[in-house]
């Protein structure tokens, strides 16, 4: 009997710790630690040294990690004071690649900035950047039905529009990239009017509507989870309607889509995803995040500033830019 009992001890701790594991907790939500006040941040990145790159609006672009803060703008580099740097990745070189008024390359040293003057890209409106395991550079250059997509493998730029590929529209809002190597990227024609695209080696797949068992009204942002679905934002800043009943954020696992809403108000207008799969949605008054069950709601603490990106770190913490600096959690 004793031995019986033990069993079922045993495995009610399994079971709950299984459980405790498919359902882990939001990330400690407590963000007292602020830097770099007085700058609006658009973007930030990680890179393997220890540093953290941050695109700032019309500030540079700014170096941070321990034992310095290097700001780089007009007077040291050729980012110009009227730059807003929508995006940052850092390839497996350390090379930094900024998105802006053109795509900007900084291996630690010099820049090097690639636009319609100098380059076969299409368009000087830089939004999204992600790179793939062979170093290769995938790019959004476009503005509503002009442009596509780029790749650029450090020699050759491969460009893609609705007029020599299959892309359906031009405008890309965003581009992923997942653990196989598949290119995602999310179209926006009209609102109403929108598309996901996958380009898995030179097999290329349309998703729309009718594929994701919705219409989003417009998509945000898209990131790839740990079980490499696809997630995405749905902006609804376009709509003159106070409230919307449509999804603010949907997860896609290549068959059927969820979609996942709080309220009927609050506009989401990125997201991004933790190492525990929980989703940090970016809004103008704070953050919101799904953990699989539940949202966490803060509609307050950023209030003021607004909030503009969020990203976590090597160390798991996240980093919350602002329009006037970045909070980190503690």
């Amino acid at each position: 009997m004793k031995k019986i009992l033990t069993i079922l001890i045993i495995g009610f701790i399994l079971i709950s710790c299984e459980k405790t594991n498919e359902n882990p907790e939001p990330m400690q939500n407590d963000f007292k630690t602020q830097i770099l006040d007085g700058y609006f941040i658009k973007s930030i990145a990680f890179d393997n040294l220890g540093n953290t790159w941050i695109g700032t609006f019309k500030q540079g672009l700014i170096k941070y990690n321990s034992n310095e803060i290097q700001i780089y703008n007009s007077d040291n580099s050729i980012i110009s004071d009227s730059s807003v740097i929508y995006d940052i990745a850092v390839d497996s070189k350390s090379n930094v690649w900024i998105s802006c008024d053109g795509l900007i390359k900084f291996d630690g040293t010099s820049f090097m900035k690639y636009t319609t003057e100098n380059s076969p890209i299409p368009e000087d409106f830089i939004s999204s950047i992600a790179i793939d395991s062979k170093d290769n550079i995938w790019f959004s250059s476009s503005r509503s039905r002009q442009g596509g997509i780029v790749k650029y493998d450090h020699t050759n730029w491969t460009v893609y529009t609705p007029d020599n590929s299959d892309l359906p529209v031009s405008f890309a809002q965003s581009i992923t990239i997942d653990d196989n190597d598949n290119v995602w990227i999310a179209f926006n024609e009209i609102v109403n009017d929108t598309y996901i695209v996958k380009i898995s080696n030179d097999n290329w797949t349309t998703y729309t509507s009718s594929d994701l068992g919705f219409t989003p009204y417009y998509l945000g942002n898209i990131e790839i989870n740990s079980r490499n679905e696809l997630c995405g934002a749905i902006d609804y800043s376009l709509s003159s309607m106070i409230t919307n009943n449509g999804p603010q954020v949907f997860v896609y696992n290549g068959n059927s889509s969820e979609q996942l809403q709080y309220d009927n108000e609050t506009n989401i207008k990125f997201i991004s995803i933790d190492n525990q799969d929980n989703i940090w949605c970016g809004t103008y008054g704070g953050y919101a995040v799904y953990n699989g069950q539940e949202w966490i709601i803060d509609n307050s603490s950023f209030k003021e500033v607004s909030v503009f990106a969020i990203e976590q770190s090597p160390d798991n913490k996240i980093w919350i830019g602002t329009g006037n600096g970045i909070y980190i959690n503690d």
